[in-house]
């Protein structure tokens, strides 16, 4: 086992100035208090109290010499208090707590109405909530964030040891809660330079041991972050925590501290693991039967493989205990010079080669993956086997597991037979090793996914964005459209300009298209969109061909109480209101037109910002009328003939 130390770990420089600050007030002599744990170590708060300084819970517990402010802060008031009773005070405040108190006391003087991005309870953030007059709103979540009402200024603060992550997915959430915002970026370096390096090692590494106080948010989150490498970790405070079994099969450990733990704990427990390692040392060449060791292939069959173990013999793991299911040939599951666990099946044959298994070490180590999984709710991969009734069959490392149906999607999927062979990524929900019963959820990993992208969907859209997207489903009333791992609605209204029927006119599954964003509803996580508001309007192209006064031929497409609908082009209709159909009252349109019915009207208006065109059926037969007699009074005035010439009968004339 070979030990591996973060490049960045244990003491700040604000927790080792702190405590450098109280170690100095214990060389100059007198009675001294810190109020409440000057760090977040329970180890080394227990060390200064042998020295002679220990926490009070709050003033009233001093009643003289000296206070020393511990390196989360205090707000105004505490100064004052302590200057009242006369006690020396000695600011031990980290430097970067300080600047964030500062900050949110500046933003609250310049009339900014104060945001404190961190955790509620966390002695720093309300500190830096004191120096507010206790009026600063503490913003916890994106929940905390959504729930923030609209105001004209915000002024924003970050706790010292927040996670940068989270502060930015909040912080794109409260630019949509005002339109002028003052930011302090309060978040220290610190923190995030031993997050960093972190992660960098557990990649690399079998298990990780993080060392730091139980109550640290910073030492929590570095643990976090280790976890998200996959490796197994170990959240300890001192090296009496640690058991030789974590590092059995580990040949890479770890170590990080958080910025709370002193150096002397961290070289504490590495004197511990180097202890262990010389007992697995001790023991390498004690080959027993029932054991797991590590070894390197060094011959590939299609029936069987061999692997130096380090023994006087070669170990050999048959085909059936390579892995699960059994493989038609070992060279689909291992190749050569790969390193593997194994488990010692038998150390006594005619051949003298030690009988190994592949399988049963996955399975033992497997376990305590699943066992840490479902603890700390991490996920594992597993590779889908089959399909049963009611859900999957699935191997892990060797060990068969179930996925319900109802845990295989985000929703019900009608025929399974397309997961075969899918590798998925899971969340163990029930374990039971004497039964060999492992239940797993894909849907819990894939719902984490989903909320982690409606959250980013959310905080960069906004109404009137086009984006790019994908059918995904087609429905009566509308289209589902993937828009980045989130799906929006088209609703059937909203598909195109002319009436559609049927989704399926417009569209088909997998089709690509672009979007226009109608509405967006965080709470309900809802998105509409549209597609015709990306199209030119044909309607706004058909009507350059009409004009108001002009008759046009059209054909009646309903009657209605109030009039008749007549339309003029594809996708353009007019109303001729009942008043306009007849010169006399009619009651009901029907009266005089028919659907269906071929008519010439007149346009009286054009309304293009509703699309409306206002007709008359009276005023085009008037029209028609006028155009008659015109015509022939130009004709009879041509032949010589009068009026009372042609008509003269009508009043009693002879001719």
């Amino acid at each position: 086992m070979q030990i591996h130390l973060a490049e960045h770990r244990g003491f700040c420089y604000g927790v080792k100035r702190a405590i450098e600050t109280v170690e100095r007030c214990i060389d100059s002599g007198g009675k001294a208090h810190t109020l409440g744990p000057i760090i977040h170590n329970p180890q080394m708060v227990s060390e200064l109290a042998k020295k002679g300084v220990s926490p009070a819970k709050d003033l009233d517990e001093i009643a003289e010499g000296t206070v020393i402010i511990r390196s989360h802060g205090v707000g105004p008031q505490i100064y004052q208090d302590a200057e009242a009773k006369n006690l020396t005070v000695v600011d031990a405040t980290c430097p970067h707590v300080k600047k964030a108190q500062q900050a949110a006391y500046e933003l609250m003087k310049e009339g900014y109405p104060v945001i404190i991005i961190g955790e509620r309870d966390h002695p720093e953030v309300k500190s830096i909530v004191s120096w507010t007059h206790e009026q600063a709103v503490i913003v916890e979540s994106i929940d905390d964030a959504e729930r923030l009402p609209f105001q004209q200024r915000l002024g924003v603060v970050v706790q010292t040891t927040f996670s940068g992550e989270l502060f930015e997915q909040i912080l794109a959430i409260v630019k949509q809660k005002c339109t002028d915002m003052q930011v302090k970026r309060t978040i220290c370096t610190a923190t995030d330079l031993r997050q960093q390096a972190a992660a960098a090692l557990a990649v690399k590494m079998d298990s990780m041991v993080i060392i730091g106080g139980k109550n640290s948010a910073n030492t929590a989150r570095l643990a976090e972050v280790c976890r998200q490498s996959g490796c197994p970790v170990y959240h300890i405070e001192t090296a009496d925590e640690l058991k030789p079994e974590w590092f059995s099969n580990a040949v890479h450990v770890g170590i990080s501290a958080g910025a709370s733990t002193p150096e002397w704990i961290i070289e504490e427990v590495v004197h511990r693991m180097e202890q262990f390692n010389q007992s697995l040392t001790d023991s390498v060449n004690q080959l027993t039967k029932g054991s797991i060791i590590k070894g390197k292939i060094v011959s590939v069959r299609q029936d069987e493989v061999y692997v130096d173990i380090g023994y006087k013999a070669e170990g050999i793991i048959a085909l059936s205990e390579l892995a699960y299911p059994v493989p038609a040939n070992a060279a689909e599951i291992v190749t050569k010079d790969q390193e593997i666990d194994v488990y010692v099946l038998d150390t006594e044959s005619a051949d003298d080669t030690v009988r190994l298994s592949k399988v049963q070490a996955d399975k033992i180590i497997t376990w305590s993956k699943l066992e840490a999984a479902a603890k700390e709710e991490t996920t594992l991969e597993c590779k889908v086997t089959e399909v049963v009734k009611g859900g999957l069959v699935v191997s892990i490392n060797g060990i068969r597991g179930f996925i319900p149906a109802s845990q295989a999607a985000l929703r019900f999927v009608d025929d399974l037979a397309s997961f075969i062979g899918q590798t998925l990524t899971v969340i163990p929900i029930e374990l039971d090793e004497q039964k060999q019963r492992v239940v797993l959820s894909h849907r819990k990993v894939l719902q984490e996914e989903q909320q982690k992208k409606e959250q980013a969907i959310f905080a960069k859209l906004k109404v009137g964005d086009v984006v790019p997207g994908v059918v995904r489903r087609l429905v009566d009333f509308g289209a589902f459209v993937d828009i980045g791992g989130v799906e929006g609605l088209i609703h059937i209204s909203d598909l195109a300009w002319q009436r559609v029927k049927t989704p399926s006119e417009i569209l088909q599954i997998d089709d690509k298209i672009e979007v226009f964003v109608l509405k967006l509803d965080p709470q309900l996580k809802k998105i509409s969109l549209s597609l015709k508001q990306i199209q030119q309007d044909p309607w706004l192209e058909q009507i350059k061909s009409f004009s108001e006064g002009q008759i046009v031929a059209g054909t009646v497409v309903k009657t209605t109480k109030f009039g008749a609908f007549v339309k003029l082009a594809n996708g353009v209709e007019g109303l001729v209101h009942l008043s306009e159909l007849a010169d006399r009252r009619v009651a009901t349109a029907e009266e005089v037109v028919q659907a269906g019915q071929e008519i010439n009207v007149k346009i009286l208006g054009i309304d293009k910002d509703n699309k409306r065109i206002s007709l008359s059926l009276v005023k085009a037969l008037e029209e028609a009328e006028r155009a008659e007699y015109q015509d022939y009074l130009g004709i009879q005035s041509g032949s010589g003939t009068t009026i009372g010439d042609k008509l003269g009968h009508l009043f009693g004339r002879k001719q």
